[in-house]
């Protein structure tokens, strides 16, 4: 049985919805307490890479449903472009990661200061271009 093109789109939006409540969560947590808990930044990095996962999957299923766009068209630029950011979010979430499992194996129990927070702040600003760029994209 195939999976309606309604609800990959649906559980796409939910998941960049849910990175985007959760890391801005995370950075305001920052901003407001004196010492975020390492455990509590780990289990964030494990879902947060989950939900990049399911992002993946059903964005790819987004395109098997409605068509991958020719690179000469505005879609497939934009599209581009789209995937570009996502490739950058995913890459400064890797130095992020590498920095809380780097905290964790150190045995620290809270971290403050603020790298983390910038780190944070970047993943959340990152995803909030995505979510414009995809904005474009649908009505392109």
């Amino acid at each position: 049985m195939a999976v309606s093109p309604l609800v990959i789109r649906l559980l796409h939006v939910l998941a960049v919805g849910g990175l985007l409540g959760g890391t801005a969560v995370i950075w305001l947590a920052f901003r407001v307490d004196d010492g975020i808990s390492v455990p509590l930044l780990s289990w964030f990095e494990g879902v947060f890479w989950g939900v990049v996962g399911a992002i993946v999957f059903t964005g790819l299923g987004n395109l098997a449903a409605f068509g991958v766009p020719g690179p000469d068209t505005t879609h497939g630029m934009v599209l581009t472009i789209k995937l570009g950011c996502l490739l950058f979010v995913v890459a400064g979430s890797v130095i992020r990661t590498f920095a809380v499992v780097q905290l964790s194996r150190g045995g620290v129990s809270s971290v403050t200061g603020p790298r983390l927070r910038w780190l944070y702040a970047a993943t959340g600003w990152s995803v909030v271009a995505l979510v414009l760029i995809a904005e474009v994209l649908t009505r392109v």
